[in-house]
């Protein structure tokens, strides 16, 4: 069974009115971007960013959990709800059925246009009960299952999960991803290119950081003609002190805030005669450490790393969104946060001479600085804005329109079982 997760206080059953009178016409809905919404997820917090944008685009989505449903509104009156925890995907068939009965509960087919869905076991209670659904990725399923410790790569319940979305895949109206690699990877599984949209993600919530006001270079005695730099993946932390090094000769009063513990940062920082330049923060100061840093170092995530790469990419839109300069590795990763490298400076991905060439550049060149942050939150102010994000929102529910239409009531698709092992 999912974890017990209550919905907000105040927040009861489903039940929009699905009156003529309030609901009109789908054409006349279309014009005015005006779609019913019922988005179906594991946890409410997870699609908050993006109904918040579709209020604002005014459309009209609902949020269904396994344990209840109601207005987007109510929801984004109640932000501070409980974190994600991780699911059992060897319960995932389990989780299908619970799904069934939650989406089937709330009426879709009448008080709803479509169904968003943001899970693998939500999209596949969908797609074998309901005539329009949008199936939402971030990370393929058996790719989870390996992040999560729950299978090894190439294992049987790894194949089994891949096989199981290829049909998810294949029957949703709209598949929606989130970078340019995603897009790649659905359609290595079946989706249709026709079918696949790609869709930024919005920034996150803001949220509360118990050191958010200190003044990190007053507690380390930075100076403020000193060059900062940020650098909050704590594994990449020996080639960017190295890159130290190597831009001293021209960012003398070069520092680096760094996420780590002190253990084993000192002593290295020590041998290469920059441990008065290195401080290392705790990760409740990251933000605050964001919003004073001149530059922000987004290096590379091992490329079987799910969620080091989900962070990663977190960090550079934080950056660009702030109006930080950012020094990014030039990998598909940070390419997915900007395509066209607004707002960045690439370096050569583990070369530590190239990477230090580059901090010297920025320390020495304040202006460039201050133009490369402008240019990152210009851009992410122009694709990443409620306004912006809806339109790409309704042109995907647009096509899942269009393709419902297309097909048809047709017959009803058999069930996909799930099948055992023998060993």
């Amino acid at each position: 069974m999912l974890p017990n997760r209550a919905a907000p206080k105040g927040i009861g059953a489903f039940r929009p009115d699905s009156s003529a009178e309030h609901h009109p016409s789908p054409s006349a809905r279309s014009k005015r971007r005006g779609w019913r919404v019922l988005h179906a997820c594991e946890y409410a917090r997870d699609v908050l960013p993006v109904v918040e944008g579709q209020v604002n685009a005014g459309m009209q989505p609902y949020i269904v959990t396994p344990k209840g449903a109601g207005a987007a509104e109510l929801y984004l009156a109640n932000k501070d709800l409980e974190q994600p925890e991780t699911l059992s995907l060897l319960r995932a068939w389990q989780d299908v059925r619970n799904w069934r009965k939650s989406l089937l509960e709330c009426d879709p087919e009448s008080t709803a246009d479509l169904v968003h869905t943001h899970s693998f076991a939500s999209g596949m209670a969908g797609v074998r009960n309901l005539p329009c659904v949008v199936y939402d990725l971030r990370a393929c399923i058996e790719d989870l299952a390996i992040a999560a410790g729950q299978c090894e790569p190439g294992s049987w319940m790894g194949r089994s999960f891949r096989v199981a979305e290829q049909f998810v895949l294949a029957r949703a109206k709209t598949v929606i991803v989130h970078s340019p690699g995603m897009k790649a990877a659905v359609m290595e599984r079946g989706a249709a290119l026709e079918n696949v949209f790609v869709i930024p993600d919005p920034l996150p919530f803001e949220q509360e950081i118990a050191f958010r006001n200190s003044d990190l270079r007053e507690r380390f005695g930075i100076k403020s003609t000193a060059t900062v730099y940020l650098l909050l993946q704590a594994d990449a932390a020996v080639t960017v002190l190295e890159a130290l090094v190597a831009a001293s000769a021209q960012a003398q009063d070069g520092c680096l805030l760094l996420q780590a513990e002190p253990e084993g940062i000192v002593g290295r920082a020590q041998k290469l005669g920059i441990a008065d330049r290195v401080f290392c923060i705790q990760e409740a100061e990251a933000s605050a450490a964001m919003e004073q840093a001149d530059v922000v170092i987004a290096p590379s995530a091992a490329p079987d790393n799910l969620l080091q790469g989900q962070q990663s990419a977190s960090v550079s839109l934080k950056a660009l969104s702030l109006g930080k300069a950012l020094l990014a590795a030039d990998v598909a990763l940070n390419r997915d946060a900007s395509p066209d490298g607004r707002g960045c400076l690439w370096f050569r991905d583990g070369d530590v001479r190239d990477l230090g060439q580059r901090m010297a550049f920025l320390a020495s060149h304040p202006e460039f600085r201050a133009a490369l942050g402008a240019a990152g939150r210009a851009y992410i102010a122009g694709t990443r804005s409620s306004a912006a994000l809806g339109g790409q929102y309704d042109a995907a529910y647009r096509h899942a329109i269009k393709q419902k239409r297309a097909s048809g009531p047709g017959p009803k698709l058999p069930g996909l079982l799930p099948v055992t092992s023998a060993v």
